[in-house]
């Protein structure tokens, strides 16, 4: 259903000329005419890479995963806690410390200087690292400020791992599969969770078994930070770092060297035409300088910052790890077992992330978010007004808490009609099924790519502090909601869905168009103007140099300028030089 609805988004947008803007019609490679598929199988490496850096993902799973069952354990209790029942605001705290030390180093004066500084590759190994200590830490607490002190290192460590790998992921990926590369992070992130609650699952009346919980995250830390060690950098941090200009018209060789063999089995022409674009972005970069604070925050910059910190507030505020952190005391509600419905909840999480893998790049980013947008809506409205309506939670609970009470009209507390519950749970499945076949992976495609390289640093760790944000409020409210508004919950996370839709609604779709020019879509979007600007691509260069043959220019009659005139993204786009006059 989606994919169909999302194919007659995209024919849409084609119509009204957005599609046909970056798509130069005379200068055919034979990748244009690729599917998505076709060209991973052409240059599986780049695939291999992206879904290795992916285990960053899979870490920031394992603790989301992680942590809501354990809550739960009797035996988390009694070494944590002293035997005693944690109370709401505990739980909160405990679960918020992870985010907090996410916020704090997904921020770009950390995350970005360090990607800067030290490269997309070697900041993913110094999080796995630092990930690793944390889960370490976690596994030896005996109170509750131990265990808080080892989540608080572990989203040190996330937060790095959330800010880099989805760039490292969009920066090595060729832009057909950009989309599908890209959302690797998000399917990593489920199957993770799923891993997660399986191994709680099976631990849960074990002795000290929510100790053994936590050995996975540690294993698979070591194992990206040693993988990561063979892997290639950016071959956009490696242009950069040396510099165009710097290089005064060299080849370099490095970068060279990385993007053939991260494009191996494509056609020589791909891979010289991939790298002109490259250089041409940085080149650019290096022209106007490095972005300052003042600069980022302000006009155009700050715009596509507020786009994407939007998104990824959305993204938290829906709900998601509401179910994510709190699904087993959720699901008492409705007088079921929590612990078999997480494992539900996260199978159908991870199985409904691999659509999106496939749809992001054929149905859009715009698409994709609009429609699962809408159907996120619809079910968890739907699961706070049938909580609301059937279900009875008394004041005080004489055998526990007000959860274990729940009961249906006229029946016995801790009882709940089996339809009702039937309607909860796939309320519930649903919701999740929809938000992981879009907001879950397409919001972190969509903001590491939406940024230029000039900001790109800076934007995609200031959206990623924003995501971590999100969820340290979602944290510490959920408890609470819980607590004074029951069921209505729901209602509360449903408005956010619905402020998903009106967002997706209104963005440009950026599917299949080089990174390197997706900032025109926004300017238009924005409404920004320029009346004398000099803009180029490098295959519009290519192009005039094979048309011309004298080498002239041959930008006049160039007919997608035409067609980019005609759909207004060009306006003003009038003066032009031949590569041999030096612009």
């Amino acid at each position: 259903c989606c994919a169909a609805c999302c194919s007659a988004s995209m024919a849409g947008s084609e119509s009204s000329g957005l599609r046909d803007v970056f798509h130069l019609s005379d200068l055919r490679l034979e990748e244009d005419d690729m599917t998505v598929f076709e060209i991973l199988a052409q240059q599986p490496r780049s695939l291999l890479v992206a879904s290795f850096a992916a285990l960053g993902g899979f870490l920031f799973g394992l603790d989301t995963g992680y942590i809501g069952p354990v809550l739960e354990m009797s035996s988390f209790e009694r070494d944590i806690h002293g035997g005693k029942t944690l109370s709401p605001g505990t739980k909160g705290f405990i679960t918020g410390s992870f985010s907090i030390g996410c916020v704090i180093t997904s921020v770009p004066v950390i995350s970005g200087w360090c990607m800067d500084q030290f490269g997309r590759r070697r900041t993913i190994i110094l999080g796995a690292c630092i990930f690793g200590c944390g889960g370490l830490v976690q596994d030896v607490s005996n109170s509750v400020a131990e265990m808080c002190i080892g989540r608080l290192i572990s989203g040190f460590g996330t937060g790095m791992l959330s800010t880099c790998v989805p760039v490292y992921q969009t920066e090595v990926a060729p832009k057909e599969t950009r989309g599908a590369l890209g959302t690797l992070y998000q399917l990593g992130v489920t199957l993770g969770i799923l891993v997660a609650v399986l191994v709680d699952f099976s631990q849960r009346h074990a002795e000290a078994g929510w100790r053994w919980c936590g050995v996975p995250r540690v294993v698979v830390a070591v194992g990206l930070a040693l993988g990561m060690v063979f892997l290639p950098e950016s071959p956009r941090y490696l242009m950069r770092k040396a510099g165009v200009n710097r290089m005064q018209g060299a080849v370099n060789e490095q970068a060279m060297a990385t993007l053939h063999w991260l494009r191996h089995g494509a056609k020589l022409d791909y891979v010289e035409v991939e790298y002109a674009e490259i250089m041409d972005e940085v080149a650019e970069e290096e022209r106007v300088g490095q972005a300052s604070w003042s600069e980022f925050l302000s006009g155009f910059a700050l715009r596509l910052l507020a786009v994407g910190v939007a998104a990824q507030f959305l993204q938290q505020l829906c709900g998601i790890n509401a179910f994510m952190y709190y699904g087993p005391a959720m699901f008492k509600m409705a007088g079921l077992d929590g612990f078999t419905i997480q494992v539900v909840l996260s199978s159908v999480n991870f199985i409904m992330t691999i659509p999106a893998v496939v749809l992001v790049d054929r149905c859009g980013r715009k698409g994709l978010l609009r429609w699962t947008g809408f159907l996120m809506s619809v079910f968890m409205i739907l699961l706070g007004v049938v909580g609301i309506t059937s279900v009875q939670i008394p004041s005080e609970c004489p055998d526990g808490t007000k959860t274990d009470c729940a009961h249906s009209a006229n029946q016995p507390f801790g009882s709940v009609s089996w339809s009702t519950s039937v309607q909860i749970v796939v309320s519930g499945l649903l919701f999740v099924g929809s938000f992981a076949a879009g907001w879950g992976p397409v919001v972190w495609v969509f903001c590491a790519e939406i940024f230029p390289l000039k900001y790109r640093s800076k934007g995609v760790g200031v959206t990623t502090s924003a995501s971590w944000l999100g969820t340290f409020i979602v944290a510490q409210i959920t408890t609470l909601l819980m607590e004074s508004c029951e069921y209505g919950t729901f209602i509360f996370y449903g408005t956010f869905c619905v402020a998903c839709v009106m967002f997706a609604m209104w963005i440009p779709e950026t599917a299949g168009v080089p990174m390197e020019e997706i900032q025109l879509l926004f300017e238009k979007k924005f409404g920004i103007k320029h009346k004398e600007r000099v803009f180029y691509s490098f295959r519009e260069r290519l192009w005039s140099d094979r048309s011309a043959g004298d080498g002239s220019s041959a930008y006049g009659s160039h007919p997608d300028l035409q067609r980019m005139q005609r759909a207004g993204v060009a306006e003003g786009f009038t003066s032009y030089q031949s590569p041999q006059e030096g612009t």
